[in-house]
């Protein structure tokens, strides 16, 4: 099977490479990234004029300090469409497309998925914008786990959003309402294949069902493109209630605020948050009790920037208060420095800078990051205590942009995920053992080192390409292996319009080896176990055929390299998979 990936991967490369020869003279495409996650592609305002770029443009902002997370390439085990297809080149002058009022998509795919989305966009007068946004996805089939036991796997996720603006002479006032829920079971385990009568003696948590459902309410007033000299500011009100079906809840107020103001040559930067949080139904990670948890956290970030043309500084200070009801109150501060210098405008930037935070480990955060963690966690909050990095970035030509990066981080309780077995005695399969699939954690201290590099690469006008990898190397101080996370990932992505009607599209993705623990209980006479998770090598195409002006198809094809792999230990994704359906305008 590993030959029939690496030969399809090596057809698609060449594929794309050789098509080039052809696409010469066509007209725009529209970048589109749309994931699974909880995706808002659709929500037109009321758009300022601005330059359209002749090539794929690389984000051409400050550069953010990098941060250390999973960086497993996240979506749910079925697929639908559009990846990450890249930015194809802009004819220079060409006209922006007429605004349609609304978007209705409709598709079917194996593995029984039926998806269904509708954006709606209204502008009551010339100062207004209204909008919608419904969206339903699901699938009932079964998955194949490692062990060749074939489980069902359910899951969806249903969307429901509404949001306005209100433009004014000097300010934008903006709000919306939104409610998502995700909902699965925890289908997968690892080791051995195992009875049904096994599953259910031995697996506590196994075919239960889960959901995540979370409000949001948010408001946000923010000022127009006023001189630097003026007063700018963005100021944000933001309200979070979530809840899932194993009893947790979680409500959290954030009240944000950034603004600045420049006085000469030197411009003031201030950026604060006060954060209320509240969680109930977890077992507290300092007393170990079952119950509440609540915590305050206020953040102010100021610093002073001096710019040039050709050159940039900022300095200032990253700070966070914590007060937690079942810890003492802690004050943080962190060194925050920024520097570009542009010794040669367009082609050529260079850039340092050292940073830290303290990274808010909420409860709804974690469920996202691995949903199939053990439902009453309280995971520590992760502090960044230093980030230093630096890199440079540019033109390699007229139509290809890259960035290079190198950072070096001190983490201190960074979480690692790993599962806990109950082999009491090491008596019979039947009978005290416990097989666990659901995570949970251990802490590490460690430093990270990261190389990050990033290419944009215009073909032609219609064909562009895009490839984004990162190296990890860890350095831990107590645990053996940073568990479940990989050395390097790697996702190239293409797009390609050979006519007015017709585009493709295509991503690679490729997640290096990880290494996940079971790790025994110390009365246990079983050892803990490790287990090497197999590389991932993702493909993924799909094609799109505007019909007419409002009509469209689309179809796209996941994974067929056929590679079962595992996202998480035991829980194993799903292998081909395709979606098909139409796609109007109105």
């Amino acid at each position: 099977m590993k030959k029939q990936q690496y030969f399809a991967l090596s057809l698609l490369i060449a594929a794309l490479f050789l098509s080039a020869e052809n696409a010469m003279a066509q007209k725009d495409t529209i970048r589109l990234r749309q994931e699974v996650e909880v995706t808002k592609a659709y929500q037109p305002t009321v758009s300022e004029a601005e330059k359209i770029n002749d090539i794929p443009k690389i984000k051409a902002e400050p550069t953010e300090a990098p941060t250390f997370d999973y960086s497993i390439f996240s979506k749910p085990i079925f697929s639908t469409f559009d990846p990450n297809p890249v930015a194809a080149a802009k004819m220079v002058g060409e006209p922006k497309p007429t605004m349609e009022m609304g978007l209705l998509k409709l598709g079917l795919g194996n593995y029984l998925t039926p998806y269904g989305e509708l954006f709606f966009n209204s502008q009551p007068d010339k100062n207004s914008n209204f909008g919608m946004h419904f969206k339903h996805l699901s699938s009932y089939g079964k998955v194949k786990l490692l062990n060749d036991d074939k489980v069902k796997a359910p899951e969806s996720e249903n969307t429901a959003a509404i949001f306005g603006e209100k433009f004014f002479r000097r300010s934008t006032l903006s709000g919306s309402l939104s409610f998502e829920r995700k909902a699965f079971t925890y289908y997968g385990y690892t080791g051995d294949l195992l009875t049904d009568v096994e599953k259910d003696a031995m697996i506590p948590n196994y075919q239960d069902k889960q959901y995540f459902a979370k409000g949001i309410a948010a408001i946000n007033l923010k000022s127009g493109k006023l001189p630097a000299t003026d007063f700018n500011y963005d100021f944000g009100l933001n309200y979070q209630h979530f809840r899932s079906k194993t009893g947790q809840s979680e409500n959290q107020l954030l009240l944000l605020g950034d603004v600045h103001k420049k006085f000469g040559k030197t411009t003031g930067l201030l950026n604060a948050s006060l954060t209320y949080y509240t969680a109930d139904s977890l077992i507290n990670n300092f007393s170990g009790s079952f119950g509440p948890k609540q915590q305050i956290l206020i953040k102010a970030n100021p610093s002073v920037m001096w710019q040039t043309d050709i050159a940039r500084l900022q300095v200032g200070l990253n700070s966070t208060i914590v007060f937690d009801d079942d810890a003492d109150a802690t004050m943080l501060f962190w060194p925050k420095v920024k520097a570009e210098w542009s010794p040669v405008p367009q082609i050529l930037t260079l850039f340092a800078g050292v940073d830290g935070h303290l990274q808010h480990n909420t409860h709804s955060n974690i469920a996202a990051e691995n949903p199939y963690i053990n439902p009453f966690h309280d995971v520590l909050n992760t502090n960044y205590k230093y980030i230093v990095s630096g890199g440079l970035k540019g033109k390699i030509s007229s139509k290809t942009n890259y960035v290079a990066e190198a950072s070096y981080s001190k983490v201190n309780d960074q979480h690692f995920y790993m599962l806990y077995g109950r082999d009491v005695l090491n008596l019979s399969p039947i009978g005290p053992r416990r097989l666990n699939n659901t995570f949970d954690w251990v802490y590490d201290d460690l430093k990270v080192l990261k190389l990050s590099g990033e290419v944009m690469h215009s073909v032609s006008e219609n064909f562009s390409l895009h490839l984004l990898g990162n190296y990890y190397s860890y350095e831990l101080e107590t645990i053996e292996n940073a568990w479940q996370m990989p050395n390097f990932d790697l996702t190239f992505s293409g797009i390609y319009k050979p006519t007015e009607q017709l585009k493709f599209t295509t991503d690679i993705y490729l997640v290096g080896k990880r290494t996940a623990l079971v790790s025994e209980p110390s009365f246990s006479s079983a050892p803990s176990m490790t287990v090497e998770m197999d590389p991932i090598i993702d493909l993924n195409v799909g094609g799109e055929y505007q019909f007419s002006k409002s009509l469209s198809f689309f179809a796209k094809l996941n994974n067929f390299g056929f590679q079962r792999y595992e996202q998480w230990l035991g829980y194993t994704n799903k292998s081909l998979n395709w979606m098909a359906g139409i796609s109007y305008s109105f």
